[in-house]
């Protein structure tokens, strides 16, 4: 909160500190020191520092472009998806995570509904690859042309991602602020229909 306040962006927070934590405690467990308590002992201690942080975030304008997003079935890490949204509502998007564990066919009814102008999709964990990339395929087939779609996460491999179809693909929280941020003003902040 404290670098929030001395205007460090949420995307640097995200990477800098939040996912640089993660990885070292991934490096302890691989090598015996650390028990899957702790990892996921970290990520509830990390929810609520995102929560607070949305608390202290700005509202988007009220004529900010619609985002939403979430984890497929089976990927049940939420700190992906929430750190996405805040980045996002940092760039001054009204950007909604719809959670983890969602079937491609909500995530298709939502995308219907709402008209976002951005779908992201954080990929932690893929249960099995050959139907994520059906579901993903249908749901870009759908909505691709309307919606720009920004996938990431550590489950897209190299393989996995050529086989996928999206306006891009971010390695870390700065990369979908970068692309967010020009895409914001390329659509001159009106919400969609």
């Amino acid at each position: 909160i404290d670098m929030y306040l001395a205007e460090h962006s949420v995307s640097v927070l995200c990477d800098n500190v939040f996912a640089a934590a993660f990885r070292e405690i991934g490096e302890r467990w691989s090598c015996g020191e650390a028990e899957v308590y702790q990892e996921r002992r970290g990520c509830e201690i990390t929810l609520r520092l995102l929560h607070e942080l949305r608390a202290i975030l700005p509202a988007p304008p009220a004529d900010a472009p619609l985002a939403i997003g979430g984890a497929t079935a089976g990927d049940q890490y939420s700190l992906g998806t929430t750190m996405a949204e805040l980045v996002l509502r940092d760039a001054k998007w009204n950007a909604v995570s719809l959670g983890d564990n969602l079937p491609f066919e909500t995530l298709a009814a939502a995308i219907k509904q709402h008209r976002p102008r951005l779908f992201w999709l954080s990929c932690s964990h893929i249960t099995n690859e050959s139907e994520f990339l059906a579901g993903y395929s249908d749901l870009y087939d759908e909505f691709g042309i309307e919606v720009a779609f920004v996938v990431g996460g550590y489950a897209l491999s190299d393989e996995l991602r050529q086989q996928m179809k999206f306006s891009a693909y971010c390695d870390n929280m700065q990369h979908l602020e970068g692309f967010a941020q020009p895409l914001r003003g390329a659509i001159g902040e009106k919400p969609a229909k």
